[in-house]
């Protein structure tokens, strides 16, 4: 058993805080500034940076004409493919608005697409000599895909079949939209529903203007605005048309996820 300890003459001193070690307080000072770090980037991701509306990103691309600057929706333009008919043989150039944004591209874009284009939509990239049936390119977005009150609500089962009535609707040929099935029916099939509403021109230009030279007659971009639900909702149908494929004819399809 131990024994009680004598105190020194004029007793025990007041009891003193125990200090801790230098490395203690020099590793507490480090936590501390780490877990204010990590504090302030989760409010920049959740809050914004005050430049951008909540959940979109500011790029800066760098200060010259072509640069983009500006917020970034979170999202991505899927699987756009840009088909040329011209007339007659003709060299044509192609180019978008953002390509800074682009997250792929089939052929390199360089400072545009150049390509020799035949009447049956064959293409020669003129920078490689290689063959193409079209141009390809996937994008981050400028303005968000988003639901309105119109569009469709089709069950997964259903795709295939709405898909075949709306495509033709829209001006795609049998060859192009049966493309745009084959890449986004196995994406939507198995959704309980899917929202679907087709962008109109000036919201695709927001988001990729398109630029063609020579100037084609007629345009027809398509590009599908999607969303999985878990049950269907009241929209209003949206009206589909198409010009008439006349002239020289630019053909663009593609689609994009609404996230939220």
């Amino acid at each position: 058993m131990a024994q009680p300890t004598n105190p020194p003459p004029g007793g025990f001193p007041p009891n003193q805080p125990v200090q801790p070690p230098r490395r203690r307080r020099v590793g507490l000072i480090v936590g501390i500034v780490v877990a204010a770090v990590v504090l302030v980037g989760v409010a920049v991701v959740l809050m914004g940076d005050g430049r951008c509306p909540l959940g979109q990103t500011y790029v800066d691309q760098g200060d010259c004409p072509q640069c983009f600057r500006g917020c970034v929706a979170p999202g991505t333009s899927v699987k756009p493919v840009v088909y040329l008919y011209p007339s007659e043989p003709t060299d044509v150039r192609v180019a978008v608005s953002h390509p800074e944004l682009f997250t792929a591209q089939y052929p390199a874009y360089g400072d545009g697409w150049h390509v020799a284009a035949q009447p049956d939509g064959t293409l020669t990239d003129l920078s490689t000599g290689r063959e193409l049936y079209a141009l390809y390119y996937e994008s981050r977005r400028v303005v968000p895909a988003h639901r309105t009150n119109e569009g469709f609500v089709v069950p997964g089962a259903d795709t295939a079949d709405f898909l075949e009535q709306a495509l033709p609707q829209l001006g795609l040929s049998p060859r192009e939209a049966e493309e745009f099935i084959v890449y986004w029916l196995p994406i939507l099939q198995d959704n309980p529903y899917t929202y679907v509403r087709f962008e109109s021109a000036a919201e695709q230009a927001r988001n990729q203007a398109l630029t063609v030279s020579p100037t084609p007659d007629t345009v027809i971009r398509v590009l599908m605005e999607w969303q999985r639900l878990d049950q269907p909702i009241a929209v209003t149908p949206q009206t589909l048309a198409a010009p008439a494929r006349e002239g020289f004819v630019v053909v663009e399809w593609g689609g994009s996820e609404i996230l939220g």
